[in-house]
Order: structure tokens, then C-alpha cells, then sequence
């Protein structure tokens, strides 16, 4: 019989991870669980987007679930299990938020709302996991995040969906540089503080 729900402590031991960081993703929306009776379990479809997400081979997922059929059939009936239709996706990572809400307001003129949503992330860890669970049209990434290197993000990104669209911000104008030297495939490269004009015109080509 297919297991189709995995209780707390079974996700934190695959994960190693303690168990209250399981409730805490599950509390934040990192994750997606369902309250049955008095428990919580997290599908299987969601294990396994975070076995891919941490860089888990397919070989050692398909060890986890049982035969790579058995997996298939697993994700695709959890994932019915209240799942909403998958809807376009901006995202949008900066540590600044008159960056993020910049990218916002413009994004709301343009009236792409009515098509998709944007999702503003001050983190990249807490972008990543989004990302993880859903994937995006349209990806604006700083250069730096934090501290972090917005590259790695972008990499990632890239690894994942390889068809999304990233957009760098930067404060230097040589980043075209890097990041051909880095091999990131970027649609369009942003110059902080950003243009008005420019940030709308990127918006409705990457996405109209």
C-alpha cells in the first residue's frame, strides 16, 4: 500500500533535523501539511521537492520512496489532495525594501497583476524554498542578498527551471562581466537605482 502522508518526526529524521524546525516550516507556509485528526502530515509530494530542493540525488529519493513508478504515483496523488492550479509567478529577492516595493509598484501600473502574482523575498534561503514549491516566470535577483551572493540564487534557480527568466540587480554597471564569467544565463541586468521606465519595459517583455 502506498504511503501517502509522513508524520513530523519521520520528515525531521530523513532530514535530520530537529523536530520543532519541521513545525516551524510547516507554521511559516514552507512546506505544505494537512491536519489529520490530531496529526499533522506532510505528502509525499512535498518530501520529495525538498530531497531535490537540498540536492538529493533521484537515485537516493527513488531508495526513499520505492521504485521510481511508485514515487510518480505517490506525488501525483498527494498533490491532488488540495492543491490550488498552478498560477504565474514574479519573484522578486532583496535585502532592500524600497527595492522590493519599487519592483511592486511598478508591477502593479503595468496591470500584470490580473495575470500573476509577485512574491518579494528579503532572504534568499526563504526564496529558495518558495521556488522550491513553485515555479516562477519571472525571477529578480540582487546582487548581493544579506551578505550572500545573489549568483548562487540565480544558479540555483537556473539548475532547477532552466527556462526562467532571471533579471540581476546590481549597483555596479560592469556586472555583465561576472556574470558571463560565472556561465549564469540572465535575461536583463538592472543598475540601482532603477529606472522607472526601464524596470517597466523589462517587466512587459519578459512577460507579455
Amino acid at each position: 500500500m502506498l504511503k501517502l502522508f509522513y508524520s513530523t518526526s519521520e520528515v525531521a529524521s530523513l532530514f535530520k533535523l530537529n523536530r520543532v524546525t519541521i513545525y516551524r516550516w510547516v507554521k511559516n507556509g514552507d512546506i505544505k501539511a494537512y491536519k489529520i485528526g490530531k496529526h499533522i502530515k506532510i505528502p509525499a509530494s512535498e518530501i520529495s521537492r525538498l530531497l531535490r530542493q537540498f540536492g538529493f540525488p533521484e537515485s537516493a529519493i527513488q531508495d526513499i520512496f520505492g521504485s521510481a513508478k511508485d514515487m510518480q504515483l505517490k506525488e501525483a496523488l498527494s498533490k491532488s489532495a488540495g492543491s490550488e492550479p498552478e498560477r504565474k509567478l514574479i519573484v522578486a529577492v532583496c535585502d532592500d525594501q524600497n527595492v522590493l516595493d519599487h519592483i511592486e509598484n511598478i508591477y502593479k501600473k503595468t496591470g500584470l497583476f490580473e495575470t500573476f502574482k509577485l512574491l518579494k523575498f528579503s532572504d534568499s534561503f526563504e526564496a529558495a524554498i518558495q521556488i522550491g514549491k513553485e515555479k516562477p516566470d519571472l525571477a529578480f535577483v540582487d546582487e548581493t542578498i544579506a551578505g550572500r551572493k545573489g549568483t548562487e540564487l540565480a544558479a540555483k534557480i537556473k539548475s532547477i527551471y532552466n527556462d526562467v527568466k532571471i533579471v540581476i540587480m546590481s549597483n555596479y554597471p560592469d556586472s555583465p562581466k561576472r556574470y558571463i564569467k560565472e556561465c549564469i544565463e540572465v535575461f536583463a541586468w538592472l543598475v540601482k537605482p532603477i529606472e522607472h521606465q526601464i524596470l517597466e519595459k523589462i517587466l512587459r517583455s519578459a512577460l507579455t
